[in-house]
């Protein structure tokens, strides 16, 4: 009797943690702050190990665009909803998010990437950054003299 018990107790506790290890975390609040004036690359670095955590009120974390366009954090966002709060002229394109896992899928860094600008801007930078290995061409060894 005692011993079939606690066989359905261990039984109850592992289902209990594979029901809590299949849930999908919740989506992280985020909010973008674009300052008026802002045009470029914006990138946003996760997971970095001594830089500062990002701004957090309640459950809504703040990221500021600085002039550099990149900011680097420690906090790693896994499944952001990211808002904007677009003080410049131009408009958000090519919003990407990233999370980089080890070989056994723990999440250990992540990259948020936009533009800010104009459609035509945007599609300017992509250009460039597509034909950038162009002009890359194979150069033989030379030999020196013998």
């Amino acid at each position: 009797m005692i011993r079939k018990l606690g066989l359905s107790v261990v039984f109850t506790a592992l289902l209990m943690i594979a029901v809590e290890c299949s849930r999908t975390p919740a989506a992280s609040q985020v909010v973008v702050e674009i300052p008026s004036g802002f045009s470029g690359d914006f990138l946003l670095e996760m997971g970095i190990k001594d830089a500062p955590a990002l701004a957090k009120e309640g459950e809504t974390f703040t990221v500021t665009v600085p002039k550099s366009g990149k900011v680097s954090t420690s906090t790693l966002l896994l499944n952001p909803k990211v808002t904007f709060k677009n003080g410049s002229d131009g408009g958000v394109w090519g919003y990407s998010h990233a999370v980089f896992t080890t070989g056994d899928g723990i999440p250990v860094g992540g990259k948020i990437e936009f533009f800010v600008g104009s459609r035509q801007d945007y599609d300017a930078a992509e250009q460039k950054k597509h034909h950038s290995g162009s002009m890359l061409r194979s150069v033989a060894p030379s030999h020196a003299p013998a």
